[in-house]
């Protein structure tokens, strides 16, 4: 069996009813989103999907799926 886990910071942004990042381990819905989207292209792993802090590292998800904590969507 092969699964996807993603474990996430606390939501920021639009729809999320905070604005900014909460300190700790927060991360933005835009790049929240984005990890899914490398992750089910990847495949199989567990990755922690957060702004760099020193509660969790991120590094695995930037080191296997090229997954950024600034990516924000783009409107035409």
């Amino acid at each position: 069996m092969a699964a996807v886990i993603l474990r996430y910071g606390q939501f920021y942004g639009p729809g999320t009813g905070f604005e900014a990042p909460k300190p700790g381990a927060s991360v933005h819905i835009d790049a929240a989103s984005y990890a899914a989207l490398l992750a089910v292209e990847h495949g199989a792993g567990i990755y922690n999907i957060a702004e760099p802090n020193d509660q969790v590292s991120t590094e695995r998800a930037t080191a296997d799926l090229g997954w950024h904590a600034d990516f924000r969507r783009t409107t035409p």
